[in-house]
């Protein structure tokens, strides 16, 4: 499951997160590294920490402030979209399906899809992986601060185990979402390799009249029926 739902992350990363919000994402994060840079320089000079006569110290200044640029990169609101074009609102709890679909996502044995809900399937598991996507993509982002916030930490010799609890904790909800994005995708191809179901036409009321007429508004004359 969790090698089907890396690979639908990134088959659909670049459908999912807009493009004009990646390029917002990059520009705000450089704007966020350069202002907490300057600002990580300014405490220098006029506290003396952190130490910018020191190359080890101004590595650390370099990582941290780039800790900072990705992070404020991973708020930026990224507006998912489905296949079509439809706007996604995360709700929580992992983008969940309605209660009767949900059911073909969950963890176990690959289900059996009913026919009549193959439509509802297809349809929920484009929603779902458009809303999940983008949590990993933001997730990732997270991770990458983590590690980077770190090694200055690791660098500058300020004690915190902050960093490395935010790693554990932004590794499991990797693995939760992309191990839902495989469940969902194979949710999705079983739905798809199914018929499609003709919609069922309800019968019109019968009116009265000779059987085999259309309606009741023809009078049956001798020699019709030859």
């Amino acid at each position: 499951m969790y090698s089907l739902g890396w690979r639908v992350f990134r088959d659909h990363v670049g459908r999912a997160v807009p493009a004009d919000r990646r390029r917002r994402s990059v520009l705000v994060g450089v704007v966020v590294a350069v202002v907490a840079a300057a600002g990580l320089v300014a405490t220098g000079l006029a506290f003396g920490w952190p130490d910018l006569g020191s190359a080890v110290a101004v590595v650390a200044l370099v990582l941290l402030a780039l800790a900072v640029g990705v992070f404020g990169a991973a708020l930026v609101p990224l507006r998912p979209r489905t296949v079509d074009g439809s706007r996604v609102y995360w709700s929580g709890m992992g983008m969940q399906a309605p209660d009767p679909i949900e059911r073909y996502f969950r963890s176990g044995p690959a289900p059996t899809i009913a026919p009549a809900d193959r439509a509802a399937v297809l349809r929920e598991a484009d929603v779902v992986r458009a809303g999940v996507v983008p949590e990993v993509y933001r997730a990732v982002l997270v991770s990458v601060v983590a590690v980077l916030a770190f090694s200055a930490v690791a660098l500058l010799q300020v004690p915190g185990a902050w960093p490395v609890w935010v790693s554990l904790i932004v590794v499991v909800r990797v693995v939760s979402d992309v191990g839902r994005l495989g469940r969902v995708e194979r949710a999705r191809a079983l739905a798809a390799a199914l018929p499609d179901v003709p919609p069922q036409r309800t019968p019109g009321p019968v009116r009265p009249g000779r059987p085999g007429t259309p309606s009741g508004s023809k009078l049956a004359l001798p020699g019709d029926d030859r």
